[in-house]
């Protein structure tokens, strides 16, 4: 019995990948990823809402404070503060939001014992007040 190199490679082929359909998929997925890509103008050619104002000259110290609901928890019930305003529910908080400019949107921010339902409750007077952006602010 002779044990050689010949014939131990018989039953082994070299493992060829093909590189030509390779090639042709990762072609595709470059194209496929420049045509889906939006292009957004860089950050610097935005007009900021501070040269805006300035352009216009109409700028107070108001416009540049936010707009925030303050949903807390008083005596075992829910309390929505609005600035110097306290409200026991969402239909006159509704009322008071609608009042407001709609542009810089309005902060809810809720404390930690407040039930979910009373935070939720919040945000929607803020979305039917007719704010477009409404952001949720958990307290610390």
């Amino acid at each position: 019995m002779r044990f050689g190199r010949d014939h131990l490679d018989v039953g082994i082929s070299e493992a060829r990948l093909p590189m030509t359909p390779m090639i042709d998929v990762v072609f595709m997925l470059l194209i496929y990823f420049l045509l889906s890509t939006t292009l957004a103008n860089p950050e610097s050619d935005l007009a900021t809402a501070l040269r805006a104002q300035e352009e216009s000259g109409a700028s107070s110290a108001s416009d540049f404070q936010p707009q925030v609901v303050e949903v807390v928890m008083d005596r075992g019930s829910v309390l929505y503060r609005l600035g110097a305003r306290e409200l026991r529910s969402t239909e006159p908080l509704r009322e008071l939001l609608a009042t407001l400019p709609k542009d810089p949107g309005v902060f809810v921010r809720v404390s930690g014992e407040v039930p979910v339902g009373a935070a939720a409750a919040g945000i929607q007077a803020a979305k039917d007040a007719g704010f477009v952006r409404v952001s949720y602010v958990p307290s610390e």
